[in-house]
Formats: structure tokens, C-alpha cells, sequence
């Protein structure tokens, strides 16, 4: 591939990321607010007579930021390949590869995004989990950084 044809590639993934996540970069501030909280509590039905069920009441932003991230098309369900791929184990491995990652590996972090979201949705508690420990922040910083770094600044 030819130094042109690297960069037209790389300007057009650049571009289609940025038309991406414009909506999604709206959630930082709040992710910032919310790391180390929690982001949902349990519904016992207290104030019901009968005997019922508990359940997680999540924060309505949260999902809302889940709904948009699942409508970008960028989650992979085949997100443990990134895992083996670069060695990711822990969670510590997850925030150290985000940090320092490139744009080369962008997809790498949709994938580590993609194991919170996608997973959340049998396991809710990932959701918060990803909030808390600041990985969906993290994660959105450095896409941030990335585009623009590689293409100037988001208006």
C-alpha cells in the first residue's frame, strides 16, 4: 500500500469515527462525575404488599449511553480475539493497553467497550462495573485524543 493510499485510509477512518462518536462524547462529563459511584441500585418492591422480586434500576444516562454505543455498529462480539490478541487479563490491563494505545488500535478499544455493553446485557452489573472503574471513560478519552490528534480538534 502506497503512502497516499495510507493516509486516504486512514483520513477516511479518521472522519468516520469522528461522524460516529460526536454523540457518544456528550457522556463524558457525566462519566466523569459518576466514576467510583455506583450507577443503579435494587428494586425490592417494599412498597408492594406481596412478595416480589428484586432487580436493578439503572441510571437512566447509562442507558442511554448504551443504547448509543450499541447503535454504532462498532461492537464486536467476537471482542475476546482483541483480549488474546494483546494480551488482556484483568481489568488494570484493560485501562494500561487503553492508555496507550494508538490509532492503529482503535478497534481494540470498541472491543474492550464491546465487553462491558454486550455483556451487560445478561450481566447488568458490567455496566456499572464499567463505569466505576472508569474504562468507558478512559476508553472515550483516548478515542477522543486519538481523532484529534490524527485530524484536530472535535468542534
Amino acid at each position: 500500500m502506497s503512502v497516499e493510499s495510507e493516509n486516504l485510509y486512514r483520513q477516511e477512518r479518521i472522519q468516520k469515527y469522528r461522524v460516529i462518536f460526536e454523540k457518544i462524547f456528550r457522556y463524558i462529563p457525566w462519566l466523569e462525575q459518576k466514576k467510583g459511584q455506583k450507577t443503579s441500585h435494587l428494586y425490592d418492591g417494599n412498597d408492594i404488599a406481596s412478595t416480589s422480586v428484586t432487580f436493578s434500576v439503572y441510571d437512566g444516562t447509562l442507558l442511554s449511553f448504551i443504547k448509543d454505543m450499541q447503535a454504532t455498529g462498532l461492537l464486536n462480539r467476537n471482542y475476546v480475539y482483541a483480549y488474546s490478541r494483546n494480551f488482556i487479563r484483568t481489568q488494570q490491563d484493560e485501562l494500561k493497553f487503553i492508555e496507550n494505545a494508538e490509532l492503529r488500535n482503535i478497534e481494540d478499544i470498541f472491543d474492550i467497550m464491546a465487553k462491558y455493553i454486550l455483556g451487560g446485557m445478561t450481566k447488568g452489573n458490567l455496566w456499572t462495573q464499567a463505569v466505576e472503574n472508569g474504562v468507558f471513560l478512559k476508553a472515550l478519552l483516548r478515542i477522543k485524543e486519538l481523532l484529534e490528534v490524527y485530524d484536530g480538534p472535535l468542534a
